[in-house]
């Protein structure tokens, strides 16, 4: 029997990461895990809480009360969709704050009764098909990669939302989730910085000096690619990386993947085809061809 989910896809990751939900969507299909289309989804509110915490919760509980309405939870593949949905969920546990937003909704012909949870897909992934269901599910040796993991600012946080699920200040589940593709993880520095998203708008020097860092301590480890959670984390560490080695006179060329690309190589998908990675900046054609 497989597992369902409402698949909430968010603003960023069709129009600028399309092989994050093509590889993904892949993955889940092979590993039990239905994934739901609902048309009606819209911005899970995270950019109108900064100008409206009312406007962003209610955009929240749209999408809570569509998934309710087809008895699914939301699974995610945006860490900040996820902890803004989780975040909403929580406090609309409150009877007083949910009938607010409930008589705002009843005008759309909705109302939201507080039973959708919300998970991001590495914890999908963890939890319903396990370390042990990977590895069963690895055809292709990945033992020869070193990958550093980065979890990013919203997989675990709040901290009241992740159900202790994983320990936010010294997290192990992604190093897991890599481990048990056959990838070695590695340990780092500045495992817990920021990529730099959210102050990118704000400045491009702050969050490009955030991205170096990082970069720079990788560098130094010799890792064959990164391994993130996040759309956004990937712009940054990714797509960022030309102008970053353009701005600070030194060479950066460390791939980068999203968790389902790496989990895909491992079962046995098609680079291209199944997981997009020719989408993928920098390139990773070395990293290829250094598991064959």
């Amino acid at each position: 029997m497989m597992n369902r989910y409402a698949l909430f896809l968010g603003c960023t990751t069709p129009t600028r990461v399309p092989q994050y939900e093509l590889s993904a969507r892949w993955i889940c299909k092979r590993l039990g895990i239905e994934l739901v289309d609902i048309e009606d989804f819209v911005c899970c509110g995270a950019n109108q809480i900064n100008i409206s915490i009312e406007a962003g919760l209610l955009l929240s509980a749209m999408n809570l009360a569509y998934a309710e309405a087809q008895d699914l939870d939301i699974v995610t593949l945006c860490a900040a969709c996820f902890g803004v949905l989780a975040e909403a969920a929580e406090k609309l546990k409150n009877e007083e704050v949910r009938e607010g937003v409930n008589r705002k909704l009843s005008k759309i012909g909705l109302e939201y009764h507080g039973k959708t949870k919300v998970k991001h897909i590495s914890r999908v992934i963890y939890e319903d098909v396990g370390l042990d269901g990977i590895r069963k599910a690895a055809k292709r040796d990945l033992s020869k990669l070193r990958a550093a993991p980065h979890y990013g600012c919203h997989y675990l946080k709040p901290r009241s939302v992740s159900e202790g699920f994983d320990e936010p200040d010294n997290p192990k589940t992604l190093h897991q989730l890599i481990s048990a593709t056959g990838a070695k993880p590695i340990e780092y520095e500045t495992l817990d910085y920021c990529c730099g998203g959210k102050a990118f708008p704000v400045s491009e020097d702050l969050a490009h000096s955030l991205v170096a860092k990082k970069l720079d301590n990788l560098r130094d480890r010799e890792v064959d690619c990164m391994v993130l959670q996040c759309q956004t984390c990937y712009l940054m560490y990714g797509a960022q990386q030309e102008k970053v080695s353009k701005k600070f006179n030194k060479q950066y060329s460390i791939p980068v993947l999203l968790y389902p690309q790496l989990l895909g190589l491992a079962m046995g998908a098609d680079p291209v085809a199944h997981l997009g990675l020719n989408l993928n900046m920098p390139l990773v054609d070395r990293l290829l061809d250094k598991i064959g």
